[in-house]
């Protein structure tokens, strides 16, 4: 079992008091909100008796990774770091009001006003499909945006997690990281779930970096412990990332009804002590083929003296979230 830090999960109030609901009673909304916030707390009470490895369940019991589970929120200096300018360079902004020309000066907390015939009450997935399409696409622009990404987990991302478990010398982390889009929009873009529904496992831990400032109601929303119903926005700036326990507390988003787009990033990040390459959890349903696989999905941070290296490359798939399509292979 994952012991008694998974297993006892304080069971949902929601059932008496559903007060903390982002929308109010009456809103054609609130039903669809509960309903899947309901189906979040009842997998999550099911995950809680996921099997692992002995030697797994004890990292998962352990003060270390409990620490890890209460989350953070890690600080870098954005000047030391090309992620963002990387990111700029890749995404396709020649569908945008002022094309290719202006993309330089793109700014992506306003980016939905070069959207041809933005509105709030549509959902613009054509417009993001177009902007989006390069990730899915190897390439020098891509490398550089990979090579961006891999930098800031082996030299922010990973010391975090050592300064808490310092014992630990190796890291899966994902591959390539999934982006978000979250236009000032007239509903919510990602229902209330926790990440044991998409069969994460319990060593799986969330890092979701914005690229824009996230105030309100255009960034995530998180509960602080699972359970415990206490939800409030992720705001943070760009150079800085938060860590949370997404396969256990529920998460969100609302309706953006700010005037600035969310460009956010989020990946997950396994300590290799937490990790059971056979865990029943990550299997498919229907296939029994096991899924979030070191080479696949995972790419694999080591410490080699007193610094961080990629020692095992992944590849994207759909696992990594739009716009990739391909189906998770590992390299034999």
């Amino acid at each position: 079992m994952t012991g008694t830090d998974v297993s006892g999960c304080k069971a949902s109030t929601s059932g008496r008091d559903w007060s903390w609901v982002p929308y109010p009673e009456g809103h054609r909304k609130r039903r669809g909100f509960i309903a899947n916030y309901l189906d979040a707390v009842k997998d999550r009470e099911s995950a809680a008796g996921a099997v692992y490895s002995p030697s797994v369940t004890k990292a998962l019991d352990g003060e270390a990774f409990a620490e890890l589970r209460r989350g953070a929120t890690v600080r870098f200096d954005p000047s030391d770091h090309d992620l963002s300018d990387a990111f700029l360079d890749l995404i396709d902004t020649s569908g945008l009001v002022g094309g290719d020309d202006d993309a330089g000066g793109v700014d992506l907390a306003t980016i939905h006003e070069r959207l041809p015939d933005f509105d709030r009450g549509k959902s613009h997935l054509e417009d993001k499909a177009r902007l989006l399409a390069p990730l899915a696409r190897p390439g020098p622009r891509r490398d550089r945006f990979q090579n961006a990404y891999d930098r800031l987990m082996l030299e922010v991302v990973a010391p975090h997690f050592a300064r808490t478990m310092p014992a630990e010398t190796k890291l899966l982390y994902a591959s390539f990281p999934c982006v978000r889009i979250q236009q000032p929009c007239d509903f919510h873009t990602i229902r209330a779930h926790v990440d044991t529904m998409y069969l994460h496992p319990h060593g799986s831990l969330n890092a979701w970096l914005p690229l824009t400032t996230t105030r309100g109601a255009n960034t995530l929303h998180v509960e602080s412990t699972p359970g415990r119903e206490d939800f409030a926005p992720v705001e943070l700036s760009y150079g800085e990332l938060a860590i949370f326990d997404g396969a256990r507390c529920s998460h969100f988003t609302v309706a953006n009804t700010s005037d600035r787009t969310r460009v956010s990033l989020d990946f997950r990040v396994v300590p290799a002590c937490a990790y059971d390459p056979c865990a029943v959890i990550s299997r498919v349903k229907g296939t029994g083929s096991q899924c979030y696989n070191v080479g696949g999905y995972y790419s694999v941070a080591e410490k080699i003296g007193q610094s961080w290296h990629k020692t095992v490359a992944g590849t994207p798939s759909v696992r990594h979230g739009f716009p990739h399509t391909n189906p998770e292979t590992v390299e034999e």
